[in-house]
C-alpha cells in the first residue's frame, strides 16, 4: 500500500515533521523527499482523526508509505506516530500516550 498525502492534508498541514525526522531518525529520512517525509505523519494523523485504533496506525506507518509492512520497526513506527502529533496533528496529542 503507498501512503499518499491527501488532498486536505497538503492543503492544511504545514508542519515541522520532515525536519525532525531527518533531525532524530535520520535512518527512515535517508533517501525520502519532504512530501514522503511529511504523507507518512499526514496518513497518521488521518487515521487517528477517523478514531482508527493504535494497533492499526501502528502497522500502516510501518510500512513508510511503501509495499513493505515492515518497512520499519514496530518501536520506530510509535516514534514517528508521536512525531506526527507532536509537529502536525496537535489536535490529537490527548492519544500520544497510546504510543
Amino acid at each position: 500500500m503507498t501512503v499518499k498525502p491527501t488532498a486536505t492534508a497538503t492543503a492544511t498541514r504545514v508542519s515541522e515533521f520532515p525536519r525532525v525526522v531527518r533531525d532524530r531518525l535520520p535512518e527512515i529520512a535517508e533517501g525520502r523527499q519532504d512530501p514522503e517525509l511529511q504523507a507518512i505523519a499526514d496518513t497518521a494523523c488521518d487515521d487517528l482523526a477517523a478514531g482508527k485504533s493504535a494497533g492499526a496506525i501502528i502497522v500502516v506507518t510501518r510500512t513508510l508509505g511503501t509495499l513493505d509492512a515492515e518497512a520499519t520497526d514496530h518501536a520506530t513506527a510509535r516514534e514517528l506516530v508521536k512525531l506526527a502529533i507532536d509537529t502536525t496533528c496537535f489536535e490529537q496529542r490527548g492519544r500520544v500516550d497510546e504510543f
